[in-house]
């Protein structure tokens, strides 16, 4: 991995060796998430691509929440040399883009910006704040051609 990397993929399920171009996609997407962001944390997230299993499991564990969902982000610490990691699940990724008709490649590369915005301090509890996060998530998906994941399909 280059020193000047934004992010470090794990492809643990077998269904997201099957998308083709999904690490550089996804690279692209977080790069440009934050050339847009004023101070983002140093080093490169951890991206795993996993399944709904480890996703349910990692949603109950931290969350409380038994059920698998798309994507979660845990921060690292200030203290050290990464972002933190960002996890996705295939099974329901793939349920998602089927549902709205986009790549899942595409798909994908959403999640990790919305996770890696997570991970440098971006949260969506609030309108105010969930405006601000897809604003950036919109304008970083734009630059490489994908469409906003907010507006609503006809």
């Amino acid at each position: 991995m280059a020193d000047d990397a934004v992010c470090e993929i794990v492809i643990e399920h077998e269904g997201w060796q099957a998308i083709a171009g999904l690490e550089a996609r996804c690279t692209e997407a977080v790069s440009a998430a934050l050339a847009m962001i004023d101070k983002p944390r140093r080093g490169p997230a951890v991206i795993l691509f996993t399944g709904d299993e480890v996703l349910q499991s990692l949603n109950q564990r931290f969350r409380g929440k038994d059920r698998p969902t798309n994507v979660l982000s845990f921060p690292a610490p200030e203290s050290e040399e990464y972002p933190g990691d960002i996890a996705l699940a295939f099974e329901t990724c793939q349920a998602e883009a089927n549902t709205r008709a986009i790549a899942l490649v595409d798909h994908a590369a959403h999640l990790a910006v919305h996770g890696v915005l997570h991970l440098n301090g971006f949260d969506h509890k609030e309108e105010a704040e969930a405006e601000q996060m897809e604003a950036v998530e919109i304008a970083a998906l734009a630059r490489l051609g994908i469409a906003d994941p907010y507006k609503e399909r006809i």
